[in-house]
């Protein structure tokens, strides 16, 4: 079994024990950072988009009974019974607001939400709206500081909402983006650099891949949301460097072979 292949049959093992045998973090803070590092693969979750859960009111407490949802999320990412997603609105990509946005989405979730959510795989859409006019929406968790992304869910997917039908989800060529970005974070010190391969990518697997990487490195207690990140963009990863990495994000191409999308520096 090679790295790439090893590395994908850890993380579809750990999505499967859930977030309280991979040293889940308490609601917006970090796990114990010395909890085993689970790097992120599974088949199918970024093109199982699909129809999305009905938003209901009351942010965390919309989603009546999170615990009792959390059936069996297939790797092949197909919707069913106990499965969430989480929606985000965005009117432009903005850097900034993602990977902030991401950090503060991922760090306020209850202890259910963000257990139910690693076992869906963080299943994620990306929609492309104007989140001003969501503003005032209880549905909304998070937006971004720029106010060019918001964050909804996680919703159920049995139940799609109609914003799910109104919007149209984000496509297109990834534009050329700078080879380093430096965004600050509420604490000082090292930034946590992340690694992302850009060669081939779209924007809509661009954002899949790097919102996976931030959301479950929180999750697992790899990265505080407080952090600042350093973005490093490349053409490709070398498949060795996952070894060392505290995460890495390990998923099957166009081509269907596995490929190694990012890691923690």
């Amino acid at each position: 079994m090679n790295v790439l292949d090893r590395l994908f049959a850890e993380r579809a093992a750990s999505v499967r024990s859930g977030l309280s045998t991979a040293a889940a973090p308490e609601p917006g803070g970090m796990a114990d950072p010395e909890g085993a590092a689970v790097p992120e693969g599974a088949p199918g979750v970024d093109r199982a988009a699909g129809p999305d859960g009905a938003v209901r009111p009351g942010g965390a407490a919309g989603l009546a009974g999170v615990a009792g949802l959390a059936g069996v999320a297939g790797p092949d990412g197909a919707a069913g019974p106990g499965q969430v997603t989480v929606m985000v609105v965005m009117r432009r990509l903005d850097l900034g607001d993602l990977v902030h946005g991401a950090l503060e989405f991922t760090g306020g979730l209850s202890p259910e939400e963000a257990d139910i959510w690693y076992r869906n795989w963080t299943r994620t859409r990306f929609l492309l709206g104007n989140p001003h006019n969501l503003l005032g929406s209880p549905a909304v968790r998070t937006v971004g500081p720029g106010g060019h992304l918001a964050w909804l869910g996680p919703v159920d997917v049995a139940r799609p909402p109609g914003l799910s039908r109104l919007l149209k989800p984000v496509t297109g060529r990834l534009p050329e983006l700078p080879p380093n970005v430096h965004l600050p974070g509420e604490r000082r010190g090292a930034p946590c650099e992340i690694r992302i391969a850009c060669r081939g990518l779209t924007t809509a697997g661009y954002l899949i891949h790097l919102h996976h990487t931030l959301a479950e490195a929180v999750l697992l207690g790899k990265i505080d949301p407080r952090t600042p990140v350093r973005l490093v963009h490349v053409p490709d990863l070398d498949d060795e460097s996952a070894l060392s990495s505290s995460y890495a994000r390990v998923h099957y191409g166009a081509d269907g072979a596995l490929r190694l999308y990012t890691f923690l520096a």
